[in-house]
């Protein structure tokens, strides 16, 4: 059978990422919009939110640029409308994914010691959590593109001398500094095996290194107003604070049982006896070996850090699968019919959680979006459950309950959500029933289990219920089924 061309293969990964983009229109977690276009939002059209991350100077702005620069185009030619705003930084990350999956296929084809690599790769496009992350405007997508894009162009073999991929690299660590422990083991396989222990190698690392950190330095300084280095703020308030842990803190076993297992699937036990096989019979000088080595590393490492999330892993994903790949041949050649039948199950995982689960958070959005200027929204959500100005494209007041972590190390401390699930009824007393000069809302939205606790409070304030919106089917202990909007105009 003839190869597909070169043109084939980008169509085709195009397709199958433009039908994830069609079929993603889900919520997933708060960074998508609130660390992403709220931002670019903010500093395009001059309102917006900024959560404290962005205040104290922790996320660097090279990883929201890129938005920036659509959202001024738009606003230039005028075509800022609620849906390009929406849709066009999904577009355009969609193009990013296609090009790191472009890069992804060329490097197995160069390095893989799989010969067919077409089941693989199809595995590979239809990975659920992959293919439900991948036009999402995460950073954590983003960085697995350019980590996937740099790994096609690491030298993997001896003969290959070129370093282009430490300036990928480069600019990966300073837009997520996590990145650094994925890369850290691959570094050293180049350094030592290509031995750059020279004063040349060493002031090409220095000049690549400054070069980045210095960009960094005076693009985050410009939009944050002072002197910053977002790199230095992470690691302070992520490590040593250790701020994150604020949102949630797992055993150090979790990314082997609750993260690595579900955003794989079946892969993942085709991935533990290839890990087995690879360090059992190992080669310093081999890819597969180097990747097996990394992916355990940065496992080791994250697992030490207290906040862990799946979407951390995600960098992870093309190592896991190129290491499998021989494997995943193997049983899909002669299991053609499961093989099939796997792909049917991921592509039905991925409609579903892209169109039907925690779809109510962006469906309300564009309700509320039409509410007159002179509205006022309070949002009774665990925080950050809906995006916000980037979905409204409205300059009008909003409030929502504030989740920030103990910055200034206060006794007994408690976020302002936390206070307020405490005893709702309380809080909406002390906010705004006994202010004089504070005005109701004119608009509540909430999920449907709070408003059950709430209907007396409601009926008192004459907020009627003008909008029900299916969430999804398996709701927390502090989300629903519905969202409701209450409005008293």
């Amino acid at each position: 059978m003839k190869s597909p061309t070169l043109l084939t293969v980008s169509i085709s990964l195009l397709a199958i990422r433009l039908f994830n983009l069609y079929t993603v229109r889900s919520w997933y977690v708060p960074d998508e919009y609130w660390q992403s276009l709220e931002i670019a939002h903010g500093i395009t059209f001059g309102f917006g939110y900024r959560t404290w991350e962005w205040v104290v100077g922790i996320r660097s702005y090279v990883s929201v640029s890129w938005i920036v620069i659509i959202y001024n185009i738009l606003k230039f030619f005028s075509l800022d409308t609620l849906t390009l705003l929406i849709w066009s930084p999904r577009f355009v990350q969609t193009i990013f994914s296609t090009y790191s999956d472009y890069c992804f296929v060329r490097w197995t084809q160069k390095h893989s010691k799989c010969s067919n690599i077409f089941w693989p790769c199809i595995c590979y496009m239809s990975s659920p959590f992959l293919a439900y992350c991948s036009t999402r405007t995460l950073v954590n997508t983003m960085e697995t593109n350019l980590t996937t894009i740099a790994l096609y162009y690491y030298p993997w073999s001896v003969k290959n001398k070129d370093v282009k991929y430490l300036w990928i690299v480069a600019f990966v660590c300073i837009m997520r500094p996590t990145a650094f422990i994925v890369w850290f083991p691959l570094v050293m396989f180049d350094f030592f095996a290509h031995k750059r222990y020279t004063v040349f190698s060493f002031v090409r690392y220095i000049f690549m290194g400054l070069t980045a950190i210095i960009f960094s330095i005076i693009l985050d300084s410009y939009f944050h107003g002072s002197f910053v280095v977002t790199q230095w703020n992470f690691l302070y308030y992520n490590i040593l604070k250790k701020c994150n842990a604020h949102y949630s803190v797992e055993p150090w076993y979790w990314y082997f049982v609750s993260g690595l297992p579900p955003i794989l699937g079946p892969i993942f036990f085709v991935f533990i006896y290839t890990l087995v096989k690879r360090l059992r019979h190992f080669n310093r000088t081999d890819t597969d070996f180097k990747l097996v080595i990394t992916v355990l590393w940065t496992l080791l490492v994250f697992s030490m850090i207290a906040h862990k999330e799946q979407r951390f892993l995600l960098p992870l994903l093309p190592m896991i699968f190129f290491v499998t790949f021989p494997n995943i041949s193997l049983i899909c050649k002669q299991f053609i019919k499961l093989a099939s039948l796997n792909v049917v199950i991921n592509t039905i995982i991925l409609i579903y959680l892209g169109c039907f689960h925690q779809i109510g958070s962006t469906n309300i959005m564009s309700k509320l979006a039409t509410i007159p200027q002179n509205s006022t929204l309070l949002f009774l959500m665990p925080c950050h459950s809906t995006p916000l100005y980037s979905h409204l494209h409205l300059n009008i007041t909003t409030r929502i309950l504030t989740c920030e972590p103990n910055l200034h190390d206060t006794s007994n401390y408690i976020d302002e959500a936390d206070i307020f699930y405490k005893n709702p009824k309380i809080w909406l007393e002390e906010t705004y029933a006994s202010k004089i000069n504070t005005k109701w809302p004119t608009h509540i939205v909430m999920f449907d289990q709070l408003s059950n606790q709430l209907q007396t409070f409601l009926k008192k304030e004459n907020y009627k219920k003008t909008v029900s919106m299916f969430h999804s089917n398996f709701p927390s202990a502090r989300t629903g089924r519905y969202i409701h909007v209450y409005t008293n105009t």
